[in-house]
């Protein structure tokens, strides 16, 4: 009988542990991995939200500027003295195919037809020389005098023969093309050199 209730007792005792031990695994160590869970979770959803992004340096983007501006740095004014080198302050238009009439605006710009040209440089320093068929002084009366020198876009030496403007002379020469591309300008006058504009020559 003692045996009966000795081996009672020892059951009852294992199950009030095999008990606790299950209330502490259901009670203590359950709620950690379902923390964990959320962490990750929110972890998750932190890494897959992308931060907000910033859009200031590309939404004004230059889509109407060019990489290099044109004629940028011109003067806006300049006064003519006698004897001074020649000065660009505006080139209109400021880009054409070939055979567009170029007005180049400043001061100085006077001397005769074959000591007043406008120079155009080529990317590769080839440069292209323009007399123009319409320039000033020579047209326009006084108002106009040693203000604006008109030319036309055009290859230099096409044919390979050039005629001298003073002799009359031909002679053989290097063509130089005015193929598309960005160009450096300026104005000489009695051998002065002006500032430099830019030109840019565009496909037809």
């Amino acid at each position: 009988m003692n045996q009966n209730k000795f081996a009672n007792i020892i059951l009852i005792v294992l199950v009030i542990v095999f008990a606790g031990a299950l209330g502490y695994v259901t009670l203590v160590r359950k709620p950690a991995p379902v923390e964990q869970s959320q962490i990750n979770n929110l972890q998750n959803t932190q890494t897959t939200t992308p931060p907000p992004s910033d859009n200031t340096g590309s939404q004004n983007l230059p889509a109407n500027q060019p990489a290099v501006k044109p004629s940028s740095s011109l003067p806006a004014t300049c006064v003519d003295r006698d004897g001074a080198a020649p000065v660009i302050t505006s080139i209109s238009p400021m880009s054409g195919p070939v055979g567009t009439r170029v007005e180049i605006r400043g001061c100085n710009l006077a001397g005769l037809e074959g000591d007043l040209e406008a120079v155009f440089v080529r990317s590769d320093g080839k440069e292209i020389p323009l007399y123009g068929g319409v320039w000033y002084p020579g047209y326009g009366g006084e108002t106009k005098r040693g203000k604006i020198i008109i030319v036309t876009v055009e290859s230099y030496c096409p044919s390979g023969y050039i005629t001298g403007r003073y002799s009359g002379a031909t002679s053989p020469c290097q063509t130089v093309e005015a193929t598309p591309g960005l160009y450096k300008v300026y104005v000489t006058a009695f051998g002065k050199k002006s500032n430099q504009a830019t030109f840019t020559v565009t496909a037809k």
